[in-house]
């Protein structure tokens, strides 16, 4: 082969145009691939489903249900400056609860925050804490 160039050039434009995104249901791998962080002791994930998509820049949506104790959601707030952000049950939020919204993937059915949650909404997310039952509902998108 005399000149490797043209074929170079191909095989990178190939690895760039591939879609080897991520889709998974797996409560145990969620918190990971969302935060690259690995779960806090204090924190359980009882529900989550994550998509990414295989692009060079992280587009993701992800739901997930926590259950974690006061003081790391405090700690969770503070460093995400969600206190500036309260809400509402608006109709904005309840459009984003019913089943036929229309994101990257499909709301989850056990995807049911309290009426008693405190809401947040910051962007496109929007994180439910009830602080009776410490149960933390997050929809999170980034596109």
């Amino acid at each position: 082969m005399k000149n490797p160039r043209p074929f170079l050039m191909l095989f990178f434009l190939s690895l760039i145009l591939v879609n080897c995104g991520v889709e998974t249901d797996n409560k145990e791998q969620i918190f990971l691939l969302w935060t690259n962080a690995e779960l806090p002791k204090e924190v359980k994930t009882l529900n989550g489903k994550y998509w990414e998509s295989g692009h060079y820049i992280k587009e993701y949506e992800v739901y997930i249900h926590l259950k974690s104790t006061e003081k790391w959601w405090v700690d969770f707030k503070k460093n995400n400056q969600l206190d500036t952000h309260k809400s509402s049950f608006s109709e904005d939020i309840q459009k984003k609860l019913k089943s036929d919204y229309k994101g990257v993937i499909k709301i989850p059915k056990w995807f049911k925050p309290s009426k008693n949650s405190t809401i947040y909404q910051k962007g496109e997310s929007e994180f439910y804490w009830d602080n009776t039952t410490k149960d933390l509902y997050i929809h999170e998108i980034q596109l």
